[in-house]
């Protein structure tokens, strides 16, 4: 139900009994005009299922309309026995609603949306919805379509919108972007904490987590955060069961996902079979396991290895492999996972240095091919490609945190940043504000350097 519908509703309930009630019967008063509604009129007999997720209910018996077409279980509340009415009506309970009280609930209620949102979801659906799953733009524009069903989905679509649109635009809408998030991540957690989840209900909580993982790959403090929500993305697809070959996303199936990139690679070269870049990461790799001593270091760096070595004998494979990137995460528990993200642990942050480089190079190519599959949308979506951009920032930002002697086990990725910056097509100021406080940017943008 809307605000302004609450708002009515209590201005025409509690407090107009009580003044009633202290009017004495023998004086006549003229009868009062009720006060018109704002909004849809209240859905008082509506359903459990939709008061749950706050929306009007039709009250269609045995099923609603809502949770028919949402293929959902449909339950009405038992009728009051005593047909009294359980809406407080008692002077206190009227006044208890301060008019600052309403003006702030107004304020921060999270379905309350502005012509700048609107702005944000156009956006999204044009330029800024996740490049996965491969040639999913209509997956987007019908997840799209969930969104007044779900406020979770519908702020995380708003978030990542304003988060891209800051990226390109001379105005900033990093406030609005946050906003956003926080009332996302919230209403999602909430939802999650309950049970009798639909299969429609895990493709929203799934595409709003996995919009929260892009959204925070264009924050140059979201290292952590991306890391953390894309862990969540595979411990939320869990939820989907058996039910996830008939989902929205049914192509992020592991052998559906290589034989689409086998259609793109068909046409587009691979970056490690343009160079010598995968003995050199390869290269890296090595030096690097001489200090690496926990598992989940060693597994990592045995499993990039795995991936780039095989791109030039055995492409599908070093796809299928390269699916296991960030599902690993999943299956770190609990404490493996703190110690692995520990900003104290500087061998693991070389080893995730070394992540964020190789999934830029398995990745890249991908999206940028599946753009080409879309006339009218490489333009718009060239520059989304957010790993090419934060990858510079969070590479740097690691590299500052380096003791000395651990510095030159993160030489390679460095170089490959430094390089990768000086081949995009945006002068020295575009850099400087995405690096903004980054340990090191000084150095990485020296004439010397930037210079092609």
């Amino acid at each position: 139900m809307s605000d302004n519908s609450k708002l009515a509703a209590n201005n025409s309930g509690p407090g107009s009994q009580g003044l009633q009630r202290s009017i004495s019967p023998a004086a006549p008063v003229p009868r009062r005009r009720p006060i018109p509604r704002k909004g849809h009129t209240k859905s008082r007999a509506g359903c459990l299922k939709c008061k749950s997720r706050k929306v009007k209910c039709d009250e269609l018996t045995p099923r609603c309309g809502s949770c028919q077409r949402l293929r959902l279980v449909c339950e009405f509340p038992s009728p009051n026995p005593s047909g009294i009415e359980t809406t407080p009506n008692s002077n206190e309970d009227a006044g208890a609603l301060a008019p600052t009280t309403l003006t702030k609930a107004l304020e921060t209620k999270p379905g309350t949306f502005s012509m700048t949102d609107l702005r944000f979801f156009q956006h999204f659906l044009v330029s800024a919805h996740p490049p996965f799953p491969i040639g999913g733009r209509l997956v987007w524009l019908g997840v799209s379509q969930m969104t007044h069903e779900f406020d979770f989905l519908a702020h995380s679509i708003l978030g990542l919108g304003a988060s891209h649109l800051s990226m390109f635009s001379p105005t900033s809408y990093t406030q609005e972007a946050l906003r956003h998030r926080i009332i996302a991540i919230k209403s999602l957690n909430e939802f999650l904490s309950r049970g009798d989840r639909s299969l429609v209900e895990v493709e929203a909580a799934f595409a709003a987590t996995l919009t929260l993982s892009y959204q925070a790959a264009h924050m140059p403090d979201g290292l952590y955060e991306f890391l953390t929500i894309t862990r969540g993305c595979f411990l939320v697809g869990e939820l989907f069961g058996s039910g996830f070959l008939s989902c929205a996303f049914r192509s992020f199936e592991r052998e559906t996902y290589v034989d689409k990139v086998m259609e793109l690679f068909a046409q587009r070269p691979h970056y490690f079979l343009a160079s010598d870049l995968a003995v050199g990461f390869c290269d890296s790799l090595e030096k690097l396991g001489r200090v690496c001593r926990s598992v989940a270091e060693v597994e990592y760096l045995a499993l990039m290895r795995k991936i780039a070595s095989s791109v030039v004998t055995d492409m599908a494979e070093s796809y299928r492999q390269y699916t296991f990137l960030y599902e690993n995460l999943a299956r770190l528990s609990s404490p493996e996972y703190a110690s692995f993200i520990d900003a104290n642990n500087h061998v693991s942050r070389l080893v995730i240095m070394h992540m964020l480089v190789l999934d830029y190079i398995m990745s890249s190519r991908i999206e940028d091919g599946d753009c080409h599959h879309h006339s009218g949308l490489g333009e718009t979506r060239e520059y989304y490609n957010s790993r090419s951009l934060m990858i510079c920032v969070w590479v740097v930002d690691i590299e500052g945190t380096l003791p000395v002697e651990l510095g030159d086990y993160g030489a390679w990725p460095v170089n490959f940043v430094r390089n990768l910056m000086r081949r995009r097509d945006m002068d020295q100021g575009f850099w400087k504000r995405l690096l903004g406080e980054a340990r090191g940017m000084d150095r990485l943008l020296s004439e010397e350097q930037m210079t092609v």
